[in-house]
């Protein structure tokens, strides 16, 4: 590991609270790209630590694995479009060391996107716990694990030294050395009332942070997942046919940049503007105001 030069947090909240305006300035989520810059893969939804507030909607998530042939397919499918036009991969849920395939899914991800970089999202806990063939495998495809740190107890050290032996790159989500881990609030507008384009030009997920969930490509990671707040919740977010592209009916790479650049009708449930940064970590206590101020 290569630790960065640590910023004080203070600097980096103000940057987080003037790059919404500066998106905005600068209209950049609505550039088309050359290159997916992160296409993230779910493994499980389902979580071992249940954050307070997850974007993911973790917490409200009953156990979903992610079935190894429909992964395979989309991965398939996906490589067949887009190449290696991708300049990140990253395995993630949930906690994506919960499924009891991830080795399968590591070479599966390989075996389609040999040149782009994987990485595992994790939150560490179970890692002192997986059997070589883990390790080894990561090492093989070279795969690099981010752990992101919580103020849960973990033996931080114990993973470095398993990622040393096995010759595995770890790193932290941040680069902290520190565990100061806060949440932030992304209010959900329940009734759908806010601009769909200037929500979607302040975000910091829109056209970056790419979701393929079973063969449906979003713009950003918290539309496919929203289903289970509104289970949970007796809501109704919609999620209609033009807030996902189907990979099988997209003909190519240019199509896909295309569709993920624009503002799709679910931004208008994203209060972006009414984001709360520096909230202190918690437990979940699958409470509705934990996504909205409702």
């Amino acid at each position: 590991m290569n630790p960065k030069i640590l910023i004080p947090r203070k600097i980096i909240l103000f940057r987080r609270n003037l790059l919404p305006v500066w998106r905005r300035i600068s209209k950049r989520n609505m550039r088309i790209r050359k290159t997916i810059p992160i296409l993230h893969l779910h493994l499980v939804d389902h979580c071992n630590l249940n954050c307070r507030g997850c974007d993911n909607f973790s917490p409200l998530a009953p156990e979903v694995f992610a079935d190894i042939l429909t992964f395979e397919n989309d991965c398939a499918r996906m490589s067949k479009l887009v190449g290696n036009r991708v300049d990140e991969i990253q395995l993630l849920g949930g906690e994506p060391l919960l499924h009891p395939q991830v080795t399968e899914f590591i070479r599966i991800s390989r075996k389609y996107f040999p040149e782009v970089p994987v990485n595992i999202i994790s939150n560490g806990i179970l890692l002192p716990k997986q059997p070589d063939d883990f390790w080894e495998t990561c090492h093989k495809h070279n795969i690099n694990i981010i752990v992101t740190k919580y103020p849960v107890k973990i033996d931080h050290n114990k993973i470095e030294q398993l990622a040393k032996k096995h010759q595995v790159r770890l790193s932290y989500y941040g680069n902290t050395e520190s565990i100061e881990k806060n949440m932030q609030l992304l209010p959900l507008d329940l009734d759908g009332k806010q601009d769909a384009q200037d929500s979607f030009l302040r975000c910091a997920r829109a056209n970056r942070c790419i979701s393929l969930d079973n063969g449906k490509l979003y713009t950003c990671s918290l539309i496919p997942y929203v289903k289970y707040f509104n289970r949970k919740f007796n809501q109704d977010l919609r999620i209609s046919t033009n807030d996902y592209i189907d990979i099988y009916q997209a003909k190519n790479m240019e199509e896909i940049m295309n569709f993920v650049s624009k503002p799709m009708p679910f931004c208008r449930y994203c209060n972006i503007k009414g984001i709360e940064d520096g909230i202190s970590f918690d437990i979940s206590k699958k409470q509705i105001t934990e996504w909205t101020t409702k």
